[in-house]
C-alpha cells in the first residue's frame, strides 16, 4: 500500500501500449479536497486504461481469489501511477474490503504483519503481494477500543481502523498516489484529481499539509522523492512547511529513513533527489555533518554530484550501485577534515577510523548507518590510506578484498577534492583489471541455522 513498506518486486512486466493519458472534462475543487466527492472520474472507453493483462499473475491471482470470495478488490497507488505514465512500477499494492484474518483464509500461506497498519503479506514462493483492508477515517473520540493512538507530536503510531474506499482515499498522501483500479469493474477511480494531477505533473497532498507531516513525517521525504523521480513541482501549500517542520524526522526509526533514502539515491534519480533533499532543507536532518563541510570546501558540490551522476549512470547501464558507497562519498570530507585538524601521530588508517567513528557518534540526529553498513564504510574510507601509499608488496591481496572496487572508486572521485595525484589513480587504474569483477554487495555472509535455502554457490538465499 505504502511506499514506506516492502512490496512485491516485479521482475516481468508487460509494457502497455504507448499513449498520451487523455481525460474527460470534469469540474474539480480548487485546491485539495478536504471530503470525498460524489463521482469518481473514469477514463472513457475509447481512451487508455489499464488492463488486467498488464499485471503480473501473482497479482492478478490475488485480485482474482478477493473477487470470487466475495470481496472488493483494487489495485492503488504507484503502480497505478507508473501504468498511465508509461512507466514500469516497482510493485503492486492491493486493497480490499476483507480483514486481515479474512484475507488470510483465502489463500494457502499469508502473513499478518505491522502494528501500525495491519497488513496481509500473500506468499509466492519468496515473492509476497501486500494486502491492506480499506482504513476508516472518523475522530478518535469515536474510537472506543483505542485502535488509534498518537504520539506527543501528532504522529500516528497505531491505526487499525477500518472502513470504505472513500474513507480510504483521504487517508493516502498525495493525490497521484490515490488513483484506484477497480478489478471488477476494471475501471479506474479518482476522487481526488489524481489524474489531473498526473496530467499536470503537479503534487499536492490530500488534506492539510501540515496535519499530514505530524502524521507521518516522512511524507516529505516522498513529496522529495516524487518530485525528483517523475519531475513534477511540488504544490506551494505542500512544500512551504516542510523547512521548518523537517525537525520531526529526527523521532522517525533508522529503519524507515533508511529504506525511503534507498529510494530517493538508488532508483536512477540520486541528483535530482540530492537537489531536492537541499532544496526543503531535508539534507540537514538526514547528514547534518555534510552541509557545513560543502560550505567551507569551494569542490565539495562537484565531489558529490560526480558521485550521485556515476550512480545513475550505473543504474541506467544495468549495473549495481550500492548505498553504502554513496554514504561513504557524504562522510568522507568531515571525516578527512576532522583527520587533518586532528594532528595525531597514529597511522592514518587508524586515524581515518577514529574520525568517521567520532563523526557517527557525535550526530544527535540524522540517519544512521547499520552494523554491517558502518563496518564495510569503515573499511573502504581506512583503505583510502592504503590505496594513497601505492604499496608495492601484497598487491594482489589488495585486489582481490572484497571492498577493493568501492575504495578505489572513491580515490579516483577525490581527484575532484585535488587530494589525489593523476599519477596515483593511473598507478590503480593499471592494476584495477586483475580485481574481480564480483560486487561486493554480493557477498553472502551465511549464518548459521536452519530455514534458509542455499543457491548454486551454496550460500543462504534471503527473502527480500
Amino acid at each position: 500500500m505504502r511506499s514506506r513498506r516492502g512490496a512485491f518486486a516485479v521482475r516481468y512486466y508487460r509494457q502497455p501500449k504507448q499513449g498520451v493519458l487523455h481525460m474527460r472534462a470534469a469540474t474539480f475543487a480548487v485546491g485539495v479536497p478536504y471530503s470525498i466527492k460524489t463521482t469518481a472520474l473514469k477514463i472513457n472507453s475509447g481512451e487508455p486504461r489499464i488492463q488486467a493483462r498488464q499485471l503480473p499473475s501473482n497479482v492478478a491471482r490475488v485480485l482474482r481469489g478477493l473477487h470470487r470470495a466475495g470481496y472488493r478488490a483494487c489495485v492503488v497507488g504507484g503502480g497505478v501511477r507508473d501504468l498511465l505514465l508509461n512507466l514500469k512500477p516497482k510493485d503492486f499494492d492491493i486493497v480490499t474490503d476483507a480483514r486481515p484474518e479474512q484475507v488470510k483464509k483465502l489463500f494457502r500461506r499469508v502473513l499478518l504483519i505491522g502494528r501500525r497498519f495491519r497488513l496481509a503479506h500473500v506468499m509466492f514462493g519468496r515473492e509476497y503481494i501486500e494486502v491492506a483492508t480499506f482504513r476508516g477515517t472518523g475522530e478518535e473520540a469515536s474510537d472506543p477500543k483505542g485502535l488509534v493512538v498518537r504520539g506527543n507530536n501528532g504522529r500516528i503510531l497505531r491505526d487499525n481502523r477500518f472502513g470504505s474506499l472513500e474513507e480510504d482515499v483521504l487517508r493516502r498522501d498525495f493525490t497521484i498516489n490515490a488513483l484506484y483500479w477497480d478489478y471488477a469493474e476494471g475501471r479506474i477511480i479518482d476522487h481526488v484529481g489524481g489524474l489531473k494531477d498526473i496530467a499536470a505533473r503537479r503534487l499536492r497532498l490530500i488534506g492539510e499539509p501540515r496535519l499530514r507531516y505530524e502524521e507521518d513525517p516522512v511524507r516529505m521525504l516522498r513529496g522529495a522523492r516524487f518530485a525528483a523521480k517523475l519531475g513534477c513541482k511540488l504544490d506551494a501549500r505542500c512544500s512551504k512547511p516542510i523547512p521548518e517542520m523537517a525537525r520531526l524526522l529526527r523521532a522517525e526509526p533508522t529503519a524507515r529513513l533508511l529504506e525511503e533514502v534507498r529510494k530517493l539515491f538508488l532508483a536512477g534519480h540520486a541528483v535530482a533527489s540530492f537537489e531536492q533533499l537541499r532544496r526543503f532543507g531535508l539534507l540537514d536532518e538526514l547528514f547534518p555533518f555534510l552541509g557545513p563541510w560543502m560550505e567551507s570546501e569551494p569542490k565539495a558540490g562537484e565531489f558529490v554530484h560526480d558521485a550521485l551522476a556515476a550512480t545513475d549512470r550505473r543504474l541506467s547501464e544495468g549495473s549495481h550501485a550500492s548505498l553504502m558507497f554513496l554514504l561513504c562519498v557524504f562522510y568522507w570530507g568531515p571525516t578527512s577534515r576532522a583527520v587533518a585538524a586532528g594532528g595525531s601521530k597514529s597511522p592514518r588508517y587508524r586515524q581515518i577510523t577514529e574520525a568517521f567513528r567520532g563523526i557517527v557518534k557525535d550526530s544527535k540526529y540524522g540517519l544512521r548507518p547499520t552494523k554491517r553498513m558502518m563496518a564495510d564504510m569503515e573499511d573502504v574510507l581506512a583503505r583510502q590510506a592504503l590505496l594513497e601509499a601505492q604499496p608495492r608488496r601484497r598487491v594482489n591481496q589488495t585486489l582481490k578484498h572484497p571492498l577493493f572496487r568501492p575504495a578505489y572508486r572513491l580515490l579516483c572521485l577525490r581527484r575532484r577534492l585535488g587530494e589525489i595525484d593523476e599519477q596515483c589513480v593511473l598507478y590503480w587504474q593499471k592494476r584495477a583489471g586483475l580485481a574481480p569483477s564480483r560486487s561486493w554487495s554480493k557477498r553472502r555472509r551465511v549464518k548459521s541455522g536452519r530455514g534458509g535455502k542455499r543457491n548454486s554457490h551454496g550460500n543462504e538465499k534471503t527473502v527480500r
